[in-house]
């Protein structure tokens, strides 16, 4: 998937020499955990073996032999696909666009969880679609409110506005880190049922539990109401740019006609590396190595912040269970974009949480991602980021308070 892997402010020339910048902003997988050598090897032989197909154009299908490797991740996190609902994407962030331009229709809502992935934002706006949020559960059980999508999108309904697509990231979200439970994913799966909405299930960091365990998918769940976007990105590495839609077979064909038009073909030679890789190693290895490296960072950084900043002060965050990121709230509601001066100064970065608002909500939060950070740094650079939070404000213009 697509990661705006910028800093989130500009960060001042001492930073930028001296190369001392500890960045949580960008959301990176930690590629020290990939085996180079026998990826190496696999590549050297299917290049030397088979370099005249791999090097290739294509078909917009996904390869037979990359069909179980697919399926097996899936089938990890309680879903099912076969080779006729598959379409191939460079990665989910394609998917996205693919799915903004072959599903949507340009004016029409598309309701969204917030606080929401901006790739995805950016995917449907160049579509010419609308986002509108789905209101929060206000109770203990978080994520999405059933009770309030109905009542949104029959809202939208009546004032004459087209509402027929559900976006979520319901497994380890980027930006929160929070995951959707089965009860609250069948609840919301019922009233989509009840209102015949199409749901769009993004799903990057699924496999990435610390604990190995799994959710159950939207689309196990309901697989004929359900588009699936899966991505080799968080799991192998984004450098490939390959991934999937998994779709109901009508949709399907229609997509890989869009996919055909955005992209003529998709890489033979990263599916055939992909392929090649699972034939020889399966996806366990790798996974619970990923799992244990973000494991250890993601320990490290909520023990840097409770030292730093305490449990009871004005900032309020859950420690993750997987995937990549911390969410900060300030209980005040302070806006998070006035620490980005002194957090460039300190020779730290995040990004604002308004990056991931619709419509300028969520600026009293901040996304962390550990998922990169060298494991000695992480300790130091939360401590640059408390430093930051506790930095007197920057003179307001004129040069006076």
């Amino acid at each position: 998937m697509w990661t705006d892997t910028r800093p989130a402010v500009e960060m001042p020339r001492l930073f930028e020499r001296g190369g001392d910048l500890i960045s949580f902003a960008g959301g990176l997988p930690d590629l020290d955990v990939l085996p180079l050598e026998a990826i190496s090897s696999q590549l050297s032989r299917l290049v030397r073996l088979g370099g005249r197909l791999a090097l290739q154009y294509s078909t917009p299908h996904v390869a037979k032999a990359l069909v179980p490797a697919i399926t097996d991740l899936m089938a990890q996190e309680g879903a099912t696909t076969t080779a006729e609902n598959l379409v191939p994407t460079g990665g989910s962030q394609m998917g996205l666009m693919a799915v903004a331009l072959g599903i949507g229709t340009p004016g029409e809502t598309v309701l969204c969880q917030t606080p929401a992935y901006p790739g995805a934002a950016a995917a449907f706006r160049t579509a010419g679609l609308n986002l509108h949020a789905v209101p929060e559960d206000p109770g203990t059980a978080g994520g999405m409110d059933p009770a309030g999508l109905r009542e949104t999108v029959l809202r939208l309904r009546a004032a004459g506005h087209t509402a027929r697509l559900l976006y979520c990231n319901p497994t380890f979200q980027n930006p929160t880190g929070a995951t959707v439970s089965v009860e609250r994913r069948k609840e919301l799966l019922t009233v989509c049922q009840e209102l015949d909405l199409l749901v769009i299930e993004d799903n990057p960091y699924g496999l990435l539990a610390f604990d190995g365990g799994t959710t159950a998918t939207l689309q196990g769940l309901d697989p004929d109401r359900v588009v699936y976007l899966g991505t080799f990105s968080k799991v192998f590495a984004p450098g490939l740019r390959c991934g999937w839609i998994s779709a109901p077979a009508h949709l399907a064909q229609h997509l890989r006609r869009t996919t055909e038009v955005m992209s003529l073909s998709p890489s033979a030679l990263a599916q055939a590396a992909l392929a090649a890789f699972h034939t020889r190693n399966g996806w366990t290895e790798l996974v619970d190595a990923y799992r244990h490296s973000y494991r250890e960072r993601s320990t490290l950084m909520a023990d840097a912040l409770e030292r730093e900043l305490g449990t009871t002060g004005p900032w309020s965050w859950e420690r993750p269970t997987g995937g990549f990121y911390i969410w900060l709230r300030h209980r005040e509601g302070v806006d998070t974009g006035r620490f980005a001066g002194a957090a460039a100064a300190h020779g730290v970065s995040f990004v604002p949480g308004s990056h991931f608002g619709i419509d300028g909500e969520h600026a009293d939060a901040l996304r962390l991602c550990f998922s990169h950070v060298p494991r000695k740094r992480i300790t130091e650079g939360i401590s640059r980021l408390a430093a930051a939070f506790d930095a007197p404000d920057p003179l307001p213009e004129g040069g006076t308070r």
